[in-house]
């Protein structure tokens, strides 16, 4: 599905890239940086406490090979009015990939 979506989005124009899979510990590295050091901030913390909002460790669609977060000509989607954003917002689920409303970059299967 993924290879379809980004051969859609480039027939369109639209050329994407991204991340997808992270191991346990590249997800616990990702919350150290937006979550902060302590176990407190890595294993239990609110994802929506961090910045940008990170899921724990051992809840993440990365971890599970469920999720990518998409770059458009090589920057991370920061924008809901990127055309990038725009063209997955109306194309994406037909691919079976939803946008956690949180990030504009962060796409997967269920949308979280």
């Amino acid at each position: 599905q993924l290879q379809g979506l980004l051969s859609a989005a480039s027939s369109a124009g639209i050329n994407l890239s991204g991340g997808g899979y992270r191991d346990p510990a590249a997800q616990i590295a990702v919350r150290r940086s937006n979550c902060g050091t302590s176990d407190y901030a890595i294993y239990e913390m609110p994802a929506s406490a961090c910045s940008p909002p990170t899921a724990r460790p051992g809840a993440s669609q990365h971890e599970r090979g469920l999720a990518i977060d998409f770059s458009a000509n090589g920057s991370l989607i920061q924008s809901r009015s990127s055309a990038a954003f725009q063209w997955l917002a109306g194309n994406a689920a037909s691919y079976g990939f939803y946008n956690l409303p949180s990030e504009p970059w962060h796409w997967s299967t269920n949308g979280s």
